[in-house]
């Protein structure tokens, strides 16, 4: 094997066809052969091994090799027998060179030995063809750019042109003045239309003219002129089939004849007798076709064709970056303006190293926090907090929440703050972010800020109305409940029957109306985010065990059994204690009230990390990992219809109502309030068949 490759593969070789015969030699060492060449396409000649050999052997090996490389062949092949008549020989292996999708020459070995070569010769044989190859490719490069060293020059001009000014006319004006022979009479850009989205290669409308010139009419002749296509099915094959349509003398009227009359009377004015077509394309993608005429017997050789091809892809390229711009700014349009549609403040942020850089606003969101898009746009989100008008500790509060989650983590946030807008007004926000995918991956992240002035304004009016209320009329009934009371200590077995009885109903019905207005109280607080919360580190099984004590003597009185299944190795729940005994109580007592005497009542924990530990009843919220506590009793338990409603205030189920049990409606809705301000879930669960009685959850997140 040869080791100095720079011997036969020189950077300027003084002779190619010396160097290209030092290949021979390389290859014949590799591989017998009792004939051996390289055809050189470009040049047209061909190279045989030192061994001469009969003009007519050669003619006939040089026909055997275009008919077995005639359906554009990419791979090397075995031919044998009968593909080689005339040649003399019976078996031969074939190496097709191909550059740029062009095949500039082939290596070919001829044996005389039938089936003399197998696949590991072609692999043995890769290594010196392909050194073949690069030098055929390196003599081919270097005559084509010193042939057209001129319109390789005019190539680049049109290309950096099209790049800076892609308009089809001002191209198809470049080749006119630069590139175009003096028998180029007519030149024209058509693009089809319309381009369908789920149909990116056709069928097509119609061609358009984009651009044109003739010699007799000028630039610019026939813009906007469409061209059907139901007529030309034949030729667009043809043309998709070989990449260029040639029309001589012969054939170009009966093409002419099947144009658009104006079309057809200009390429008659300009005596067109030669045409060639070139498809213009993107990738895949079809963009249009460039038409080039002459007015003699012109044959377009193939370097002109080449030329063209090449001018064409640059257009391509072009024409499909302005219809992916228009595209991309028309979807950009329709975006900024669903955005801005929006009640809600919208930011949208894309991943920058170890930040994230805005890459949207709406019009809300700088509203909202005087803060304009030009200066928002393409700020890292630090820089963003840094400019919205808001307090100072909530931003560090922001800032501080934003951080501790990636642009891609699929993680859900959300939060509130107080804010006084620039122009003097009071703000309650609401804040939201979620990741945002593209498919399976999540893209970038979007935050929404939105308005609750109004409804926190209506729960703040409402819960001072109902605290005023409560407090006027706690007052009276302070005294109706301390009279009654006094009465019946007092009076003891002196009052008549009747009036003990009606007594007895009086101060029954104070305590009523006192826990109404308790939980009255308690449930406007919560909503309006007035009740204050004395958050500790407490053990959730400890809690429950309290108040289940404090429950003991309700149960007992009912000869009811409480079993508490409970976790000792939970970790802690950062918690105000009283709230949550609150919450416990209410379930709890509940299960007392509403389960047959003698029946068992059960209280369980659960330690949750992942969504696999949840029940599939819980909601799609709950945040891990948290404690899980259930409350099961053999009550007549809820429908499903009852299953929502159960935590509105107010709400009792029919047999509830029916069976008179003592309530009033609005425990489980503070339950909620309570858990919710926590950030924790309660809900509860549907009796079927399989699993009878009253059943309710809810969900704390660990400290």
């Amino acid at each position: 094997m040869v080791t100095n490759v720079s011997a036969l593969y020189p950077k300027r070789p003084a002779n190619p066809t010396d160097t290209l015969r030092s290949v021979v030699r390389l290859i014949t060492a590799a591989a017998s052969a009792d004939y051996l060449c390289i055809y050189d396409a470009q040049l047209d000649r061909l190279l045989d091994d030192p061994d001469p050999t009969a003009p007519n052997v050669r003619s006939a090996a040089q026909r055997s090799v275009s008919r077995l490389l005639a359906n554009r062949q990419t791979a090397p092949l075995i031919a044998a027998g009968n593909d080689l008549p005339d040649t003399g020989y019976d078996s031969a292996l074939i190496f097709p060179i191909w550059l740029d999708d062009v095949r500039i020459g082939v290596v070919a070995l001829f044996h005389h030995a039938h089936d003399r070569y197998t696949k590991a010769d072609l692999d043995r044989l890769a290594e010196p063809v392909g050194l073949a190859a690069a030098v055929l490719e390196n003599v081919h490069l270097r005559d084509s750019l010193a042939q057209n060293s001129v319109i390789a020059r005019l190539i680049m001009l049109t290309a950096q042109t099209i790049i800076d000014t892609p308009s089809p006319q001002q191209v198809i004006d470049l080749l006119r003045e630069g590139l175009f022979e003096s028998h180029i009479t007519t030149s024209a850009i058509l693009l089809y239309g319309p381009v369908s989205e789920d149909r990116p290669n056709g069928p097509f409308g119609y061609l358009e003219v984009a651009g044109a010139w003739s010699r007799r009419q000028g630039s610019g002749v026939g813009l906007g002129i469409k061209i059907y296509l139901k007529n030309y099915p034949g030729y667009l094959q043809q043309l998709d089939t070989h990449e260029t349509l040639v029309f001589g003398s012969k054939d170009l009227p009966g093409f002419i004849d099947r144009l658009d009359p104006f079309v057809r009377s200009i390429l008659r004015a300009e005596r067109i007798r030669a045409l060639t077509l070139l498809p213009l394309h993107a990738g895949l993608r079809k963009i249009g076709i460039l038409l080039v005429g002459s007015d003699r017997p012109h044959r377009f050789s193939s370097g002109e064709v080449q030329t063209y091809h090449t001018i064409g892809e640059f257009l391509g390229i072009s024409t499909m970056a302005q219809i992916l711009q228009q595209q991309t700014d028309l979807v950009q349009q329709g975006r900024a303006a669903l955005l801005d549609a929006v009640n809600d403040g919208v930011v949208m942020v894309l991943p920058d190293n170890n930040s994230a850089r805005v890459l949207t606003v709406n019009k809300l969101f700088t509203s909202m926090f005087d803060l304009p898009e030009s200066v928002a746009q393409g700020l890292l989100l630090p820089e963003l907090l840094n400019q919205m008008q808001i307090p100072e500790g909530v931003r560090q509060e922001l800032r501080r929440s934003w951080s501790s989650v990636a642009v891609r983590d699929p993680a859900k946030q959300h939060g509130e703050f107080h804010m006084i807008h620039n122009e003097g007004y009071p703000l309650d926000i609401e804040w939201y972010s979620a990741p945002v995918y593209q498919g399976a991956r999540v893209l970038g992240r979007i935050y929404t800020f939105h308005d609750v002035t109004a409804e926190r304004t209506a729960v703040r009016v409402r819960s001072a109305f109902l605290s005023r209320v409560s407090h006027e009329l706690r007052t009276p009934l302070t005294s109706i409940h301390g009279f009654a009371e006094f009465i019946l200590e007092v009076s003891r077995d002196d009052l008549p029957p009747v009036a003990r009885e009606y007594t007895e109903i009086i101060l029954n019905s104070a305590r009523h109306l006192r826990a109404v207005f308790n939980d009255m109280i308690e449930l406007t607080r919560a909503d309006a985010g007035e009740l204050k919360l004395i958050f500790q580190q407490a053990h959730l099984p400890d809690v429950i065990i309290n108040v289940a004590a404090q429950l003991e003597f309700q149960y007992k009185a009912r000869e009811q059994t409480v079993v508490m299944e409970l976790d000792d190795d939970l970790p802690p729940v950062n918690i105000d204690i009283d709230r949550i005994i609150q919450v416990v109580s209410n379930l709890l007592g509940n299960a007392i009230k509403f389960s047959p005497a003698g029946s068992t009542i059960r209280v369980s924990t659960r330690y949750i990390t992942g969504p696999e530990d949840l029940p599939a009843s819980a909601p799609p919220d709950v945040l891990l990992p948290g404690v899980l506590v259930r409350v099961t009793d053999e009550g007549n338990g809820l429908s499903k219809e009852d299953l929502e409603e159960i935590f509105t205030p107010f709400f009792r189920t029919p047999w509830a109502r029916q069976n008179q049990i003592e309530g009033t409606g609005l425990g489980l809705a503070v339950a909620r309030s309570i858990t919710e301000l926590h950030r924790g879930k309660i809900w509860a669960e549907a009796t079927t068949p399989a699993t009878p009685g009253g059943r309710f959850l809810f969900s704390l997140p660990t400290a």
